[in-house]
């Protein structure tokens, strides 16, 4: 092989570990094996350009900068107070009022924007209840993958699959909606038993739930240009606007409303998160390129594999989505499922349903496997909360082993 392919393949397995040793900044971990790539030739700067996909970046970026603004005029924390109050002080009872409720949102809307309107309400109620947040956190970053599954629009890799497939709205949900609930269900019963004390107690000691607390008359306005983004992004095909530019149209409705408008709009903006994505994004575009990619494609399309490639497409997606971001994985696998569709002529959906199903298991599995995890993980950060690599996986994989079992024998019995 050539020096090129080997140094593609060492950057990211170099990436996985710093990640699991969680001795340098994701984003400094991913943009600085990216530069490395790009200044040791194995990939041009015009190609890592355009490797990195930038309609994710602009949706992040714009959500975020609309969520704080949302926080500033005191939504969460209205959100918090009658989460807290529903709860009626049980640890258990706000583990599954979040997990049922990120599930659903999840379903209808992308899993990265639940997560930013959910997470700070859920780590606000959590430590008005003084509990660790944290085993909350990643309850909600499986219920948000899971839902995610049901619908074309739920995650940015099915947006991906159903564009590719020529899948209407309907068609996905039938397809996958009845798989996801039933992951959702099962991850949903074993939760209180795999988050037992000491990180979580069945009941937690009275507090006071007081008044709720006071909300800035500009929430209103800023809800209603939150619910035109959120129509935008359900008539995004008919618009033929990509997402990411309703975001960030989205950001700039809102951020006349703030307190100061157009002061410190960059600090609403996580700059880390974006910069491991864009790092990421140029990884996998490395692999690509120096052909790691085609030799995946060329050992799928073994015939003696027959009507077992989708039950191997489903586990190899689900490993390399546990290592590395589902999004530029699913992208990447698009062309690959194309040629194998024309080399395996009785595959109609089968293939599709198989990678988008490996995609939100895998991604379950570390906290770099999808991209709301990612989105999470900086949210706890930014709130003074560490969730490691290695704390992160001793739970996703768990959720990670059941769902994968649910879905191969999905997979067997439906096709």
């Amino acid at each position: 092989m050539a020096v090129a392919e080997w140094i593609a393949l060492g950057c990211v397995v170099a990436l996985y570990v710093l990640l699991v040793g969680d001795w340098v900044h994701r984003a400094w971990a991913a943009l600085g094996l990216a530069a490395l790539l790009v200044a040791s030739g194995t990939l041009s700067l015009s190609k890592a350009l355009a490797s990195i996909d930038w309609n994710t970046l602009e949706l992040l970026g714009g959500m975020m900068v609309l969520v704080s603004l949302l926080k500033d005029a005191g939504l969460f924390g209205w959100l918090g107070f009658q989460a807290l109050r529903w709860s009626r002080q049980s640890a258990v009872r706000l583990l599954a009022i979040f997990y049922g409720l990120t599930a659903v949102i999840s379903s209808v809307l992308d899993n990265v924007t639940t997560l930013l309107l959910l997470a700070p309400v859920l780590i606000q109620a959590a430590e008005a209840l003084d509990l660790d947040p944290v085993p909350l956190i990643m309850a909600m970053i499986v219920a948000s993958n899971l839902g995610g599954v049901a619908t074309l629009i739920g995650d940015p890799p099915n947006i991906l699959i159903g564009t590719a497939a020529g899948l209407n709205f309907l068609e996905f949900v039938q397809l996958l909606g009845p798989v996801a609930l039933l992951m959702v269900a099962a991850v949903g019963i074993l939760l209180p038993r795999w988050l037992k004390p000491p990180r979580l107690d069945s009941q937690v000691k009275p507090v006071a739930v007081g008044a709720p607390p006071p909300v800035s008359p500009r929430l209103k306005w800023l809800l209603g240009i939150l619910a035109l983004v959120l129509a935008g992004f359900g008539l995004q095909h008919v618009l033929r606007v990509r997402v990411g530019w309703i975001a960030l149209g989205g950001a700039a409705l809102a951020l006349p409303w703030a307190d100061a408008p157009w002061r410190g709009w960059k600090d609403r903006v996580d700059w880390g998160t974006l910069g491991f994505f864009a790092g990421v994004f140029v990884l996998v575009g490395g692999l690509q390129s120096t052909g790691w990619i085609g030799r995946v494609a060329h050992v799928l399309a073994w015939p003696q594999l027959g009507p077992w490639l989708p039950l191997v497409l489903f586990g190899g997606t689900g490993i390399f989505s546990a290592l590395l971001d589902n999004v530029p994985l699913v992208a990447a696998l698009i062309p690959i499922l194309y040629d194998l569709h024309g080399q395996s002529s009785g595959f109609r959906v089968e293939l599709w349903v198989a990678v988008g199903l490996g995609a939100a298991v895998g991604g379950n599995a570390t906290i770099v496997g999808a991209s709301a995890n990612v989105v999470a993980q900086g949210l706890l950060g930014e709130h003074g909360y560490r969730l490691t690599f290695g704390r992160y996986a001793r739970f996703g994989t768990r959720v990670a082993l059941v769902t994968a079992g649910i879905g191969m024998a999905y997979l067997v019995c439906r096709f």
